[in-house]
C-alpha cells in the first residue's frame, strides 16, 4: 500500500504541463490494483452525459445508467468533507448507498474530486467487496482523493488559463470596457464572468428587463469550463424549459416588489417553485446545478434585472456570504447603468453628429467691432437675450455680462490667429462654442466665426458616469472588506469549533477526533485535585483561573511530543505519538510541573494545586482506531481513580495500577 502511495505521489508530481489522459489512467490502474479492485475510472460531466475519462464507448452503453451517476454524484456535491461513499449495482442501477466506512459490503466505491473550477468529476472503482473495505483502505482512498484531483484537474483545465487570460482582473475594469463596447451581449458576458471569478460560483447568470417587466431585453452567462455545451447555450439564450420565460419574468417581478434576494439552497427541493419549478429542474439536474441564489439589480428605485449565482454544492447562503455577494451585484449594476448611459451617450452623440451635418449648430460671423454679420443654423440658446433676429447686433450686447466679456476675449484671441473651443453655462444649459478666425486673401484673420452647439446632455452624461465611476471604485473597496471580514469569521469559527473557550487546549470533540484519526501510541487523563473545594472557597472565577494554569502548565510539560484536550470540567487528556517510556516520562512531568509552584488567583492569594493522572498505552490489536482508543481511555481512566486513591499528586500507568 505505501508503495502504491509512493507511486501516485510520483504521479501527482508531474509537471501540469505533462499531465494527460494516460497520467490520470495510470493512477486509476494503481488504484484498482491496491483495493483489489475490477476496475477503476474517472467519470466526468460532458453534455449532458457523464463520460468516462479516456473511453471511446457510448456513455448510454456504461456499466451504471446516467441517472446512477448523477445519483453518486450529487450525493458527493452535496456532502464535499466526506472522503467518498459505498454503493452496490444491479441491473445497472445504484442500490444501498452508504457513507465510506470499513466493514460495509458493497460492489463500488465513489469519491468526489474537487478542482479549480468544477466539481464534477468522480472517482468510481468497481469491487466487489462481499465483507467490505478494510480500515487501511478506507484510509487510503480519502489519502490519494487529492492527488487523483489534481491530476484530473491539469487534464481537464488545460484551456483555463488561456481563457482567464481573456477574463476581465476585475469588475473595475469591467466598469472601464464599457465605455468602449456598444455590443451588450459582450459587455455582459465580461461582466458575468467577472463577477463568477469574484464569487467562486460554477455559473452566473444575468438576466435584463424593459421598465414594466414584461419582456426579458437581455440575457448572458458567464465563460466557463463548459461554456461551448448545449446547456450552457440553453442558459445563454433562456431556452432551458417551457416554463423559463414566464420563470424570469415571475422571479424579476417579485424581486422587484420585496427588493429581497431569493434563495433556494437545494434546487430539487419539491417546494420551491419560485427559481426552479418542475419544468425546469431536469435541465438543472443536467447542468449539474444544487444551489441557487437569484440578487435584484436596481438603478434608483428602477429595476434592471437580476443576477443568479448557481453552484455545484449546496450552499447554507449564511448573512456574510450573502452580503458579500449583495455588494458584487450592487457593483454590477452601476456597471450596467455606466454602460447604459454610455450606450445613451454614444446615441446622442451620433444623432449630434447627424444633426450638424444638416447644419444644426449656431454658425455666426462676428466682426471685430462684434457686430454679428452673419446667424445660421439652430435656433438662437437661451443664453442670448430675447429675440431671434442677431445679425446687425453687437454680440456684446446679446450676451450677459459675463458670458460677453468672456466673448471679447475669444474674439481678440481669434482676431491674433487662435482656434480654439470654450465652454459656457447658463439657465441650465451648456454651450461649447468653436472659435476660428476668418482671413482674408493674404491670411491676415480680418472676422471671426464661431459653431455653437447645446451639449447639456453629453455634460450631463458625463458628470453622471463619473458619479458612477465612483461608486464602482467604493464599491469594489466594500466588497473586499466584505470579503476579508468574511475570511477573519471563517477562521475564527473554525478555532471556536475546535478549541476549548476557556483554556485554549482543544475541545473534548476535536481531541477525540484527533485521537482516532493519528492512532497515538499512549493516552494520559489528568484530574485537578479537590477542584471542586477550589470552586466552593475561591469562587468559580479562581476555578476559571487554576484551570488555565493546568492546561499551560501541562502543555508545557509534554512539550511536542504530545497534544493536549480538555474533556469536560477539570478534567484533561494528553495524546502521544512518540515511545511509550517518553509518554511516560512526559506525563510524570505534567504532574511535577502542576504542583512545581502556586497559582496566583484574581485577588492575589497562591493557592497549591496538583493533579492526578492515569496512562495507557493504545496497544493495537485487530480493533478500528475507535475500539483501540476506547480501551485506551478506559484503562487511562481507572489508573487515574487508582492515582486518586493512593493518596493523589501522582500517575499510575495502567499496567502497574491494581
Amino acid at each position: 500500500m505505501l508503495n502504491t502511495l509512493a507511486a501516485l505521489g510520483r504521479l501527482a508530481a508531474t509537471p501540469a504541463q505533462q499531465v494527460g489522459e494516460g497520467t490520470v489512467l495510470a493512477a486509476c490502474g494503481l488504484v484498482k490494483d491496491v483495493l483489489g479492485a475490477e476496475d477503476a475510472y474517472v467519470i466526468r460531466a460532458g453534455d449532458p452525459n457523464f463520460v468516462r475519462l479516456g473511453s471511446t464507448e457510448d456513455p448510454r452503453a456504461y456499466e451504471i445508467k446516467q441517472r446512477g451517476y448523477w445519483l453518486v454524484w450529487r450525493e458527493g456535491a452535496a456532502n464535499p468533507a466526506l472522503p467518498g461513499g459505498l454503493f452496490s449495482v444491479t441491473d445497472r442501477m445504484v442500490v444501498d448507498a452508504h457513507p465510506l466506512e470499513a466493514g460495509t459490503p458493497a460492489t463500488h466505491v465513489a469519491t468526489l474530486l474537487p478542482g479549480n473550477e468544477s466539481n464534477s468529476e468522480v472517482l468510481i472503482v468497481r469491487g466487489p467487496w462481499p465483507e467490505g473495505l478494510s480500515g487501511d483502505q478506507v484510509d487510503l482512498v480519502a489519502s490519494i482523493r487529492p492527488l487523483l484531483a489534481y491530476l484530473v484537474g491539469n487534464v481537464l483545465d488545460a484551456e483555463r488559463q488561456e481563457r482567464q487570460r481573456s477574463q476581465l482582473s476585475a469588475l473595475a475594469d469591467v466598469a472601464e470596457s464599457f465605455s468602449r463596447s456598444d455590443n451588450v451581449n459582450e459587455v455582459l458576458t465580461g461582466l458575468s464572468t467577472a463577477l463568477a471569478k469574484a464569487s467562486g460560483y460554477a455559473w452566473v447568470a444575468i438576466t435584463l428587463t424593459d421598465p414594466a417587466i414584461e419582456h426579458v431585453t437581455d440575457r448572458a452567462l458567464n465563460v466557463g469550463r463548459h461554456s461551448e455545451t448545449t446547456i450552457a447555450e440553453q442558459g445563454r439564450t433562456g431556452n432551458m424549459g417551457p416554463t423559463a420565460i414566464e420563470r424570469d419574468l415571475r422571479v424579476a417581478r417579485h424581486l422587484a416588489w420585496t427588493r429581497m434576494p431569493w434563495l433556494v439552497p437545494d434546487v430539487f427541493d419539491p417546494n420551491e417553485q419560485m427559481l426552479v419549478d418542475d419544468s425546469l429542474r431536469g435541465y438543472y439536474q443536467q447542468a449539474h446545478i444544487l444551489s441557487m441564489a437569484c440578487f435584484p439589480m436596481f438603478f434608483r428605485d428602477q429595476l434592471l434585472g437580476s443576477v443568479t449565482f448557481c453552484a455545484s454544492e449546496t450552499h447554507s447562503f449564511e448573512e456574510q456570504e450573502v452580503g458579500f455577494l449583495g455588494a458584487l451585484v450592487s457593483q454590477a449594476s452601476n456597471s450596467v447603468t455606466a454602460f447604459r448611459l454610455n450606450r445613451e451617450l454614444r446615441e446622442a452623440e451620433a444623432q449630434l453628429r447627424a444633426v450638424f451635418a444638416s447644419s444644426p449648430a449656431l454658425i455666426t460671423v462676428i466682426q471685430p467691432d462684434g457686430t454679428i454679420t452673419l446667424s445660421e443654423g439652430a435656433s438662437v440658446p437661451r443664453a442670448v437675450s430675447a429675440g431671434t433676429a442677431l445679425a446687425g447686433k453687437s454680440v456684446f450686447d446679446v450676451l450677459p455680462p459675463g458670458i460677453a466679456e468672456a466673448t471679447r476675449g475669444h474674439v481678440a484671441r481669434c482676431l491674433a490667429g487662435e482656434a480654439f473651443c470654450a465652454n459656457s453655462s447658463t439657465y441650465g444649459r451648456e454651450y461649447e462654442t468653436q472659435f476660428a478666425p476668418l482671413r482674408d486673401d493674404s491670411g491676415v484673420p480680418v472676422a471671426v466665426i464661431t459653431v455653437t452647439m447645446d451639449v447639456t446632455e453629453r455634460v450631463h452624461a458625463e458628470r453622471e458616469l463619473r458619479t458612477l465611476n465612483e461608486a464602482l471604485r467604493t464599491a469594489k473597496e466594500r466588497a473586499e472588506e466584505l470579503a476579508r471580514v468574511a475570511e477573519n469569521s471563517r477562521r475564527r469559527a473554525e478555532y471556536l469549533a475546535s478549541h476549548d473557550a476557556l483554556t485554549g487546549v482543544l475541545s473534548r470533540r476535536a481531541w477525540f477526533e484527533l485521537a482516532e484519526s493519528r492512532r497515538p501510541s499512549a493516552i494520559a487523563i489528568f484530574d485537578v485535585d479537590s477542584f471542586k473545594t477550589i470552586n466552593d472557597t475561591c469562587g468559580h472565577p479562581g476555578g476559571d483561573v487554576v484551570l488555565r494554569a493546568v492546561a499551560e502548565r501541562i502543555t508545557e510539560a509534554v512539550d511536542s511530543i504530545g497534544t493536549v484536550g480538555r474533556l469536560g470540567g477539570e478534567e484533561f487528556a494528553v495524546l502521544f505519538l512518540g515511545p511509550v517510556a517518553e509518554a511516560e516520562a512526559a506525563a510524570q512531568r505534567a504532574v511535577e510541573r502542576v504542583a512545581a509552584e502556586p497559582v496566583t488567583l484574581p485577588g492575589g492569594d497562591s493557592l497549591r494545586v496538583t493533579v492526578s493522572g492515569g496512562l495507557a498505552p493504545c496497544r493495537r490489536q485487530t480493533d478500528t482506531p475507535a475500539v483501540t482508543l476506547a480501551r485506551a481511555y478506559d484503562l487511562a481512566d481507572r489508573a487515574l481513580y487508582s492515582a486518586k486513591a493512593a493518596g493523589r499528586r501522582q500517575l499510575v500507568v495502567s499496567n502497574r495500577a491494581a
